[in-house]
């Protein structure tokens, strides 16, 4: 135990090296210039778990609601969302409630400790605090990601909620740590799809749930597409399995009792490019036909599994 303990600071100190990139730099003095508003200003914050998640803060200034709109804007691009702060309106690229309100009738986490594995800027992470869970732990190396969820904490304050600036990786010194995982968007980004549903497997209790989505091909057999160079121009998608081979994927990893959620074909509504977005969206990864890849692919379709550790 003293061993993993050990290797989990390790990671932490190389992955939060990733706060000092040059880039990085001048994004966390902007987020630090939030300690300028005066503190009566931010009492009486108060949230709502709408599709965006909306904080209204009713003594906020007129100077200190445009400093929080700039930094916001420095931290461009937002890909999950939408939030509200009063009226600034982040829209981001991807429309997350559509995928929450999906998932939300099939989490049970009153009193439960969460982890996120994947988390971004903790969107799903903010609107679960509706279930009332113990704790959520969200994972997340990307840098900006962090920042985002800080800037969002920074109102909030919310103590049940924390962000681990680690990966699926080091999810290995959480072993039957977790009474529920979500890991949503990451399989088809990992070279060994069953070695992070086996992480997921075994950072959970005995009886704990994991909610799974990954991209999809049509198909009966058991098989996956295993994309040449790109995927909707994304250059680490390795393998989009059909429905059939997902579950057998969780099977092969000791879950039991998968129930498929839903699928879903990944539509504008959904993804598309915002003001708080950058460069490329869905628009751009499809052909003229909306059917297809700009690679000649099948276009991006998402399946949802719930699978239980007994």
């Amino acid at each position: 135990m003293e061993s993993g303990s050990q290797n989990l600071e390790l990671s932490r100190i190389l992955r939060n090296r990733a706060l000092e990139f040059k880039h990085i730099l001048p994004l966390r003095k902007k987020l630090e210039s939030l300690n300028t508003i005066p503190k009566y200003e931010l009492k009486g914050v108060k949230i709502a778990f709408k599709d965006a998640i909306t904080l209204e803060i009713p003594q906020l200034s007129t100077e200190s609601f445009m400093l929080i709109c700039d930094v916001a804007k420095a931290l461009i691009p937002w890909r999950k969302g939408p939030f509200m702060i009063n009226d600034l309106e982040i829209v981001s690229e991807w429309n997350s409630a559509i995928k929450y309100n999906l998932l939300e009738p099939h989490l049970n986490l009153e009193n439960k400790l969460v982890g996120d594995i994947g988390c971004n800027n903790g969107y799903y992470m903010f609107r679960a605090l509706q279930k009332n869970p113990k704790h959520i732990i969200g994972f997340d190396p990307m840098p900006l990601c962090f920042l985002q969820y800080q800037f969002l904490q920074f109102f909030l304050q919310e103590e049940r909620l924390s962000f681990e600036l680690l990966g699926i990786e080091e999810l290995e010194s959480f072993q039957n740590a977790f009474d529920v995982l979500l890991c949503l968007g990451v399989l088809y980004h990992r070279k060994s799809p069953l070695e992070a549903i086996k992480r997921i497997y075994n950072g959970l209790k005995k009886g704990g749930e994991a909610i799974f989505d990954s991209l999809i091909i049509d198909g009966d057999s058991p098989i996956a597409l295993c994309p040449k160079d790109r995927y909707a121009k994304m250059p680490n998608v390795y393998f989009i399995p059909t429905l059939c081979a997902f579950e057998s994927w969780l099977e092969r990893c000791g879950f039991k009792e998968i129930v498929h959620i839903a699928t879903l074909k990944t539509a504008f509504e959904e993804q598309h490019k915002t003001e708080w977005s950058s460069g490329e969206s869905l628009e751009d990864f499809l052909d003229s036909s909306g059917e297809r890849t700009i690679e000649g692919y099948p276009a991006p379709k998402r399946a949802y599994l719930k699978a239980r550790k007994t």
